[in-house]
């Protein structure tokens, strides 16, 4: 049976914006043992890239943003939720002025920074372009990240988006980020249609019953967890996490290696 494997990216594959040999190298026999590798993120077509470039690692599709967009191995998208006009800008209504937060907008073109009261100097915050809600115009919005330091700053807001937009959007809280993306979207329902895409009577593997893992160490990746067929948290991850996990590992790599060795 052909096995898919989605996995988070950050904390789960990168770490101090670099992955390391050992997990390149056991993807790359995973993929060559004829299973599927999925990046499943909350980053955008462009923080994906991003955190890949120079890895030179191969994958057969990703689900992107937290579930709300698809996308082939060569990051053109399949299909996408979005965000309704305006939802951007009345999140930055609500944060403009507070202290440790910083409010992105990411689209299928590009990244946007609106709003920034941290300091964005990380390697993956640097990959959005300084902007204003002007800039917002024209533009289709995927996702509104928020960087929150306060955590009950962060409560408040994922409450905010449940009651102010909760029928056109939901908040995911993953580690120092809520993700707000449009209703529907999950990393779990990403999967889901991914999987029923590749299985469709027109799809690439059609017919095939494909096995889902997952590895992750968020709380946006419970959804993916609880969607795969086998589910593994990173060590260290959260106890709601660990709750719906069958087990644990250290790395990427120990988990395909485990795998594939189940396997022969």
């Amino acid at each position: 049976m052909r096995k898919l494997l989605s996995t988070d990216i950050d904390g789960t594959l990168l770490f101090n914006a670099a992955i390391s040999q050992d997990d390149l190298d056991a993807m790359t026999r995973w993929r060559d043992a004829g299973n599927l590798l999925v990046p499943n993120t909350g980053r955008s077509v462009a923080a994906l890239h991003s955190a890949l470039s120079g890895s030179d690692l191969a994958f057969d599709h990703s689900v992107l943003y937290t579930g709300a967009a698809l996308a082939d191995g060569g990051y053109d998208v399949l299909e996408a939720r979005t965000l309704p006009d305006g939802l951007a800008e009345e999140v930055l209504d609500l944060l403009e002025g507070e202290t440790g937060v910083t409010v992105f907008a990411t689209t299928l073109e590009g990244d946007l920074q609106l709003y920034d009261s941290i300091g964005s100097d990380t390697a993956l915050l640097t990959l959005f372009s300084r902007a204003s809600r002007a800039d917002l115009a024209g533009r289709t919005v995927v996702g509104v990240p928020l960087r929150i330091a306060d955590p009950a700053l962060m409560a408040h807001m994922q409450a905010e988006v449940a009651r102010r937009w909760g029928d056109v959007a939901v908040g995911f809280h993953n580690q120092n980020f809520l993700d707000i993306v449009p209703a529907g979207s999950s990393k779990g329902a990403g999967l889901t249609v991914l999987v029923e895409r590749l299985a469709a009577d027109d799809g690439p593997r059609r017919g095939e019953r494909i096995e889902t893992w997952s590895v992750g160490d968020s709380w946006n990746d419970i959804s993916m967890h609880e969607t795969a067929d086998h589910a593994v948290a990173m060590n260290g991850s959260p106890p709601e996490v660990l709750a719906v996990c069958e087990r644990t590992t250290t790395s990427v790599a120990s988990l395909i290696d485990s795998v594939l060795a189940s396997s022969e």
